[in-house]
């Protein structure tokens, strides 16, 4: 099928090049050709000639199946209620202009249900990512989500029984969390040993791991073992952050939840004051993460359909609006590992694309919510709303 997209402005977050009045044609999915302008937009064209076009958002670390509350009965609901909930918020992911998620964790490999939906047209949402399960410690963080292991055997039978199940990439949790009721935010909660051996499954299995940690000693020992992604990292240290830029590592700002968790009235008080602390300090870890110039993707973890709220939490952190951009569309392609594939509009790439009324460089953040949404070439939303 052959598609020609009519461009007002297609904006090159690389070069920080505005290309004016181009058609992107688009050959079963992917961008064939980018062009000036020719011709009429047909039947079965999109016409976007007033619009700023953008690659489409990469939401690079989500939990779809629940949302900001009381995760332990939510994760407690029947899998089946939990795929409702996951298509929910694919759907709510897609309306902010995701194109892509990485889901890092879900109870029973529900996410893998939401995939297979997403993938077979019967319901809308991003492109789709699947951690399973997470591993942690039993009693851990998020133990109500994830596979409990404890010893080096113990997890490296559970790294390898998730990578059969085909997981997209490993999710562990090595310390705390604000909604850890066990332990602080970051005791260590692995041992090095432990997370040195995950990671060697990971990797020899040709799979990326990100961890769950927002400091302490589980976090440097994550790093030093080669942990592709420090999720979230709250109370990194600067010796940390250096040993990160060293080692490629890199670092998915999420400090939408951290705000959101605070705020909820309906959370008990302790995860209101511990992520009210997390994001009190995060402001100034993200920041020199920035200086140092560490890779950066960002996630909306549960707080769904918020993107540019942690484009403009960048800014505040130092990074101008094409590289806060940058960071939501190219850094969370490579983070995944399908740079060649999308997170810029670029021939023989997936054509997702994602078009504003203003210009996104230069507009408030509360504007940075497009109007359409065409992943792979199909018309996810238009103005009128979510098209199925």
């Amino acid at each position: 099928m052959i598609m020609k997209i009519r461009c007002g402005w297609v904006l090159d977050l690389v070069t920080g090049e505005g290309k004016k009045d181009k058609d992107i044609i688009v050959k079963d999915g992917k961008i064939d050709e980018i062009s000036n302008v020719e011709g009429v937009v047909g039947q079965g064209d999109v016409d976007l000639s007033e619009l700023y076009i953008l690659p489409g958002f990469v939401d690079a670390h989500n939990h779809l199946c629940f949302d900001v509350g009381d995760e332990i009965q939510q994760i407690g609901e029947h899998l089946g209620y939990q795929a409702l909930v996951g298509a929910k918020n694919a759907r709510v992911a897609l309306l902010s202009g995701v194109t892509t998620v990485r889901d890092a964790g879900e109870r029973g490999y529900v996410d893998f249900a939401v995939k297979r939906g997403i993938n077979e047209g019967l319901i809308p949402g991003p492109r789709l990512l699947a951690a399973g399960p997470g591993i942690m410690r039993t009693g851990g963080h998020m133990w109500y989500m994830g596979e409990e292991s404890d010893g080096e055997a113990e997890v490296r039978k559970t790294a390898r029984r998730q990578l059969k199940a085909g997981v997209d990439f490993v999710k562990i949790f090595v310390s705390g969390g604000a909604t850890s009721h066990l332990t602080g935010t970051v005791t260590p909660e692995m041992t090095k040993e432990e997370i040195e051996t995950m990671i060697y499954e990971a990797h020899t299995a040709g799979k990326k791991i990100g961890a769950h940690t927002h400091g302490g000693e589980a976090a440097t020992w994550a790093i030093e073992a080669g942990v592709d992604a420090v999720e979230h990292g709250c109370f990194l240290t600067e010796e940390q952050l250096l040993m990160m830029r060293e080692c490629g590592t890199w670092l998915v700002v999420t400090s939408g939840i951290q705000r959101a968790i605070r705020d909820c009235a309906g959370n008990s008080a302790f995860m209101r004051e511990k992520a009210g602390a997390a994001y009190a300090n995060y402001l100034s870890v993200v920041r020199r993460a920035v200086e140092l110039g560490i890779s950066l993707a960002v996630g909306n973890d549960t707080n769904h359909g918020c993107i540019a709220e942690e484009i403009a939490f960048l800014e505040r952190a130092g990074m101008e609006r094409r590289a806060a951009l940058l960071a939501a569309t190219l850094g969370g392609a490579s983070l995944c590992g399908i740079e060649e594939e999308i997170g810029t509009l670029d021939i023989g790439k997936e054509a997702d694309l994602i078009a504003f009324e203003q210009d996104p460089l230069t507009a408030a953040p509360r504007e940075l919510v497009p109007v359409w949404v065409i992943r792979s070439g199909k018309v996810m939303k238009n103005p009128v709303g979510v098209c199925s």
